[in-house]
């Protein structure tokens, strides 16, 4: 039996609570554990997967809960 896999384009947003909260506390973060400054906000990244378990793998692989991560949203691209 074959099966076709299909990858799908998703749209995540990102943001780290750690870096948020030390902002929104008044003070400095200074790039701590190579995070910048700027994941206070919602990043926003595209990437390719089967399925959405497979975004939420990706998306724990490259940016660990465990680090203050949060993934805020994903969104499904619409096909062309």
């Amino acid at each position: 039996m074959l099966t076709e896999y299909v990858n799908l384009q998703y749209q995540i947003g990102i943001y780290n609570k750690t870096v948020r909260d030390c902002i929104r506390n008044g003070d400095d973060w200074d790039n701590q554990l190579g995070i910048s400054d700027k994941f206070e906000e919602v990043n926003y990244f595209e990437i390719i997967a089967s399925s959405d378990k497979e975004v939420e793998r990706i998306t724990e692989k490259n940016f660990p809960k465990k680090l203050g991560y949060v993934l805020d949203f994903v969104e499904k691209m619409k096909d062309n």
